[in-house]
């Protein structure tokens, strides 16, 4: 290589001899290092490598030509990463390094990559250029570089485990680093549950992690009931610590959210405690599935999946095939057929919920005179019902109110203010949503909130201001029976449940309307004692940045697939380390932040578990 490069410096006119033999091109001047050239000109440098001395799994070793320093707000710990292992060390790889004269590790993960020239000829210069042009310069006259982040230091206990404290002690200088490849450091380090509903396989730039010959499943925490003692496990379900599943069109949300919700049907038992008596109890989930696009209601048949692929789900604790324990209810709207989804219970929506959410009835912010002369209707309309032992229609509402001159006159409300009011209640909305099927929503309140159930409530036959109107009348009787200590239907109230809403921004964004402020001031509240009432909310929504900021903020399990840029940079629980990758997922990939849980990636499973055209 020195005759080559000797060669090619002849050539250069724009080179100079300096009478001794040696040329320059630019102040600085190249130096030899492992070999000289007898005749000046520039030398060949390497790396020097001792890979032939490393341990399984290692990598490297800590700088010491560099600063190292663990502070409370940073931290600055480089690693040299060999020749022979610079192919197999990714952004994102978690690494354990050993504490001299103890059994601790520092837990850390790979921050940054980079590359330092070795070579004195730097290539900032026409001398390197003019070498490049004529020959490849190999990668061996660089060093590659790790940045490292500490995220824990593991300590191995009397009992044989793994306890995980802060970073307070500072690696020592060329100190081994090793990838961490075992099942305990790298649940342990990222606190990850052992077991639970599955959630999706660990990894790095998208390619699952390889931990002992398999993929490394990784599990929200979801304690219970134990089986054996009857006493509750320790700990808090993430489901009741409310979740968002975030998604941009075509990167697998819904197949995503439906293997996941599967791992919560498993007949698990939650204490919860009965509202009036204090007695302790004992109920299985409810989940419930707001579902605008008509898709959730095929859980309930099994998927295309060979027998081995089963098997080898289950192997890992993943629950596969339709769920047995699925009703479909279909709520029936005026004029609008029923969606098709085979087995389905119809149902209508009472007008009697009015009673104590007049705000259903208010779509617009109305003048306080307006809303006022509307709240006075009601009531007095109610109280006419309850009277005549007549169950209460919005038809009846409305004829009570145009033909009752005596509630005109006894309400000494303004002509003109009784005129708007009216023309507000003829809204054609309310005449198709209120009322209409066999049963109502409060009929079938027992058979739609049964503990162990997966309650799905297509609305893909409804549109605009029918389907918005019917969604937040169940969404709020399910939560204010849910968060509310009086008039509450007991099934409700003391059944667990997930409450699953696709299309999320569509009903929880920054309100506008009086209706709109109303649920979204309930769920705010549901959000905030979901965890003392056993109530998790589910959002699921391409447009994560629509949802009511102090609801996000409650929502401690955030699941990110792919999302384009400027969603991301409207969302700030969206992980700091991640927010360049997630426009780049693909299908399927995504970034999981759990509850007392380190943010990481996952893979999704390639196939549903249930059916999922």
């Amino acid at each position: 290589m020195t005759e080559d490069i000797d060669d090619l410096l002849n050539e250069d006119p724009t080179l100079e001899d300096d009478g001794d033999g040696s040329t320059a091109a630019t102040d600085e001047s190249p130096s030899g290092s492992d070999e000289s050239s007898t005749t000046g000109g520039v030398p060949e440098t390497s790396v020097p490598s001792a890979d032939g001395d490393l341990a399984e799994g290692e990598i490297g070793h800590v700088l010491a030509s560099e600063e190292i320093m663990i502070g409370r707000d940073e931290y600055n710990v480089n690693a040299f990463v060999t020749t022979t292992e610079r192919d197999e060390v990714r952004v994102g790889d978690y690494v354990q390094i050993p504490y001299p004269n103890s059994n601790d590790e520092l837990f850390a993960v790979t921050d940054k990559l980079r590359y330092e020239p070795y070579t004195d000829l730097d290539d900032k210069s026409d001398t390197h250029n003019h070498i490049s042009r004529h020959q490849d310069l190999d990668e061996s006259e660089f060093v590659l570089v790790a940045s490292l982040d500490p995220i824990a230091i593991l300590s191995p206990t009397q009992d044989g485990n793994l306890d995980r404290g802060i970073v307070n002690r500072i690696p020592k200088p060329n100190t081994p680093v090793s990838l961490s490849r075992d099942d305990e450091y790298l649940r342990t380090g990222l606190s990850i549950p052992d077991e639970g509903p599955f959630c999706g396989y660990l990894s790095v730039g998208g390619e699952e992690m390889i931990i002992d010959d398999d993929k490394f499943p990784y599990y929200l925490s979801n304690p219970g009931i134990d089986p054996e003692t009857g006493e509750p496990e320790p700990g808090e379900p993430a489901i009741f610590r409310h979740s968002l599943v975030a998604g941009s069109t075509g990167k697998g949300k819904t197949h995503f959210t439906k293997n996941l919700l599967r791992q919560f049907v498993d007949g698990q038992r939650y204490p919860i405690e009965h509202h009036e008596s204090g007695e302790q109890l004992q109920g299985r989930l409810n989940t419930v599935i707001i579902d605008p696009e008509n898709e959730y209601w095929q859980m309930g048949e099994d998927p295309e999946l060979d027998e081995e692929t089963k098997q080898k789900l289950r192997r890992q604790g993943i629950k596969v095939g339709g769920i047995s324990d699925l009703e479909v209810f279909v709520p029936s709207v005026g004029n609008v057929p029923n969606p098709g989804t085979g087995t389905q219970q119809p149902f209508g929506i009472p007008f009697e919920l009015v009673r104590s959410r007049p705000q259903l009835l208010m779509p617009y912010q109305p003048r306080e005179t307006i809303r006022s002369a509307l709240e006075m209707a009601l009531d007095s309309y109610f109280d006419a019902a309850d009277a005549d032992g007549k169950a209460p229609t919005y038809s009846d509402f409305r004829s009570y109110v145009q033909t009752s001159e005596e509630l005109q006159d006894d309400s000494e409300i303004a002509s003109q203010t009784w005129s708007a009011m009216i023309r507000r209640i003829k809204d054609p909305t309310f005449e198709n949503v209120f009322d209409h099927g066999m049963s109502s929503l409060t009929d079938l309140a027992n058979d739609m909130f049964r503990g162990g159930q997966v309650t799905v409530i297509p609305t893909s036959h409804l549109r605009g201001a029918k389907e918005h109107l019917t969604v937040l009348s169940i969404l709020s009787y399910i939560i204010e029976n849910k968060i509310d200590d009086h008039h509450v239907v007991d099934q409700i109230k003391n059944t667990p449940m997930l409450v699953a809403v696709d299309e999320a921004h569509n009903y929880f964004s920054s309100p506008e309307s009086l209706r709109e402020q109303y649920i979204v001031r309930r769920a705010r509240e549901a959000v905030k004692q979901g965890r003392k009432d056993k109530l998790g909310l589910m959002m699921i929504t391409q447009n994560p940045e629509d949802i009511d900021d102090d609801i996000l903020k409650q929502i401690n399990t955030n699941i990110f697939l792919g999302l384009r840029e400027e969603v991301i940079e409207k969302v700030p629980s969206i992980p700091r380390g991640f927010k360049r990758d997630i426009p780049k997922f693909r299908k399927g990939q995504a970034v999981v932040k759990a509850p007392d849980v380190e943010a990481v990636e996952v893979v999704g499973l390639p196939d549903c578990v249930t059916k999922h055209d």
